[in-house]
Formats: structure tokens, sequence, C-alpha cells
């Protein structure tokens, strides 16, 4: 189609104006973005648990409870760029992946500690955060309803530490009150003992 010659000198007029409209906007705000790790800050442990057993149940599990204990905490403190992390994200983490896999409370775990540490700090410290749940008697969380069992999981992965709290209770139904309180209550022990962890690291 032939522009007339009034067409194109409007076409030109709004190029014109959006030109001088994006050069009056910071070169920064375009390459503005965040270099990894992220700057941790601390965090209360104690409220990092009643973040996350809260959370467990407002939010849709384990690794999203713990992540909006870490990274929903520091959003809510800190602001960018912990914000521009939707922890939604994270509700797949639930069930072990829906898998019976890894413990949604550790994927969750080990999301935040990857985001602030470099390589070799997060492995350690992961290392010794699941070092911690397969050898403890979890979990012991008094902040809301105490899980009706405490037992040593054993292994990093849902399907394990599960069969141990369903062994030691008769419970066999993943909709079972009981199963879900205790799960909460795992992700309330996980997220406190990963700040601890991370104060300790950083030092805060």
């Amino acid at each position: 189609m032939i522009q007339t010659r009034r067409d194109f000198l409007k076409n030109v007029g709004k190029i014109a104006v959006a030109t001088s409209v994006a050069s009056a906007i910071p070169v920064s705000v375009f390459a503005e973005k965040a270099e990894h790790p992220f700057t941790y800050s601390h965090l209360d442990p104690d409220a990092a648990a009643d973040r996350a057993y809260a959370s467990f149940s407002a939010l849709g599990g384990c690794c999203i409870g713990v992540a909006d204990a870490i990274i929903g905490q520091l959003a809510d403190d800190v602001g960018a760029p912990f914000d521009g992390i939707p922890v939604k994200m994270f509700q797949n983490g639930a069930a072990g992946y829906g898998a019976n896999s890894l413990c949604g409370c550790l994927g969750g775990a080990a999301a935040c500690i990857g985001l602030v540490c470099e390589g070799d700090d997060s492995k350690a410290i992961l290392a010794e955060l699941m070092k911690w749940y397969k050898e403890s008697e979890l979990p012991t969380y008094a902040g809301g309803t105490p899980a009706i069992a405490s037992v040593v999981p054993g292994s990093v992965n849902c399907i394990d530490s599960l069969g141990k709290f369903f062994a030691a209770t008769g419970i066999t139904s993943m909709s079972d009150p009981d199963r879900i309180n205790r799960c909460a209550c795992l992700a309330a022990d996980t997220a406190k003992k990963t700040v601890e962890l991370l104060n300790a690291h950083f030092g805060v």
C-alpha cells in the first residue's frame, strides 16, 4: 500500500516521540540484572520456622513452605532482587516432586542455599543440611500443632521419610490431617535449620 505524504509525516512523528521517550530512560533500567549469588541478609530462624509452617497450608506444600520462609522473607525484608522470584514456582515440589523422590523441604532449601551461595559453599551447606535431615529425630517444631510422632528419616527421600512416620503411627493416607501437619512441622524444622546454617556461614 502506498503511503500518502500526510500518513508518512504522521508515522515519522510517532517514531520521533518514541525515540525521545526511550532516550530519556536511563540505560541502567534495561541493563540492570541481578548478579549471582544474591546478597544474603540475616533472618530469624524461629520466624522462618513459623512462616514455613503457615505457608505449607496457605501456599501448597513443604517445598514452597521452605522457599517462602526464606526467599519470601528476604523479599519482604530486602526487596530486590529477591522480590523478583515468584515463590509459587516451588509448588511442584510437594510429595517428593509428585514422585516420592527428594523431600520437597530439602528441594526448597537447596534452591534457597544455591541462590545466595557460590557453588562450593552451596554444596557444603546442603550436604550438612541433608546429613542433619537424615540423622535427626524429626519433626520437633512446636509452634503450631505438634506432630503426633517424630522419627529419624534415615534418607532424604519423601517415600522413606514418610514411610518411617507411617510405620510409627499406623497412618496410611496422605490426606490424613496428622500426616499433613507432620509435613508442615517438617517444613518448619527444615527452614529453621537452613537459616541457622546460612546465618552461621555469612556471620550474620
